[in-house]
């Protein structure tokens, strides 16, 4: 009999969660925030990705997003993360190279990803982690998507990705 869900996400070195871009930029709902706080409080090891939008970038261009420019209140991060937790800065969907081997030198062979907009940075996060080798799980309830797409998101996450064991 598979071990339930629960059962995965605690205390394990080599597993840890990723809380992806929650920012105040994203406005997500407080009792999302109050949940995802008290369920990361379970993992030794956390990981924050923290979404800025440089000036010139294809995010601007392309998409006409003004957001989250560097040194802005839009990317202070809501859940503040503890001593130890490994704060990644991005200016993508996804994670880069050098973000990937900050994991790899932990020895993080498991994620479970939560957070923001389970429509873009999340999945993007997670096919970053999966081309590098890294196991990653959605945690379905501990994402949220401003654009209303959270359940076709997850939808793709459960074709493209394993299931919690």
């Amino acid at each position: 009999m598979p071990k339930p869900a629960a059962n995965f996400i605690h205390m394990h070195p080599h597993r840890a969660l990723i809380i992806v871009d929650v920012q105040w930029a994203f406005s997500p709902p407080p009792l999302f925030i109050q949940k995802l706080y008290r369920f990361s409080r379970g993992f030794e090891c956390r990981i924050f990705t923290r979404y800025t939008n440089p000036p010139g970038s294809l995010f601007r261009r392309a998409l006409k997003q003004d957001s989250c420019a560097p040194g802005t209140p839009d990317t202070s991060l809501i859940i503040q993360p503890s001593p130890g937790d490994l704060v990644i800065e991005k200016t993508t969907y996804g994670l880069q190279p050098a973000d990937l081997r900050k994991l790899h030198r932990r020895k993080i062979k498991e994620v479970v990803v939560s957070g923001l907009d389970t429509d873009a940075c999340v999945l993007g996060v997670m096919f970053s982690l999966f081309d590098a080798g890294i196991v990653c799980y959605l945690k379905e309830n501990m994402c949220w998507s401003s654009s209303g797409l959270h359940k076709a998101a997850v939808a793709i996450a459960r074709k493209q990705f394993p299931q919690p064991r």
